[in-house]
């Protein structure tokens, strides 16, 4: 062999050699003609109780818990599902309506000083509670009086609240669950209905509006 032929082969040894080294390279730490991958996942990564969050995305919200929603308050006795006409808007209301709410509900005639007493107070008590927290519904059980009358009354003192006319059947019911004194004006007679629908005949006699504050704060107001 010439010496030419010599260096040839030489030189195609040296490229083989070269070609399988490169080849090698290639296939460290990766599975056989798979190249490696691009980036890996942490466990720290993962959301608690999920697969594992790829780097630069954000992790999955947890799933809601459902919760049991609360029964709603329901007032079913015939004095507060009876039909009642406020008698500054005319507008038709029930007691019912306001169920969920805190309800003083006072009796009263227009001719009853003490019932005008009485509703002063509870507009003292009223501007001392949070707005809103307490619906206030007036009865007026007398039966010679007038819606008219009773709509003057309630503007010429500047009283709040839902003035109406109770008429023969709320006032019979009132009666039937709470005795006759709820009928006599002079007494003050005042029903307090909790948010959760406990309904509450109070102490007869006049209310400070301390008294009062503190009837609406224990109902729920």
């Amino acid at each position: 062999m010439t010496d030419r032929h010599r260096t040839a082969a030489r030189a195609a040894a040296a490229v083989a050699l070269s070609t399988l080294l490169l080849g090698c390279a290639a296939s460290v730490g990766s599975p056989a003609g798979n190249p490696a991958p691009a980036a890996t996942v942490r466990l720290s990564d993962a959301p608690v109780g999920g697969p594992p969050t790829p780097p630069g995305s954000a992790p999955a919200s947890p799933a809601s818990t459902p919760t049991e929603a609360a029964p709603a308050v329901v007032l079913d006795q015939a004095w507060a599902t009876a039909e009642l006409v406020d008698v500054s808007t005319g507008e038709t209301f029930r007691i019912a309506d306001h169920a969920g709410s805190v309800i003083v509900i006072e009796t009263m005639a227009i001719w009853c000083t003490n019932c005008r007493a009485q509703q002063g107070d509870v507009q003292a008590a009223l501007k001392r509670l949070p707005a809103g927290s307490v619906v206030y519904v007036v009865l007026d059980t007398e039966p010679s009086e007038s819606a008219d009358g009773l709509a003057a009354y309630r503007e010429r003192h500047g009283f709040e609240g839902r003035y109406a006319v109770a008429g023969a059947q709320v006032a019979r019911a009132l009666a039937a669950e709470f005795g006759d004194q709820v009928l006599n004006p002079p007494s003050t007679p005042m029903v307090v209905v909790g948010v959760d629908g406990r309904v509450t005949l109070t102490d007869f006699g006049h209310k400070s509006p301390d008294r009062i504050v503190a009837l609406a704060e224990a109902h729920g107001a």
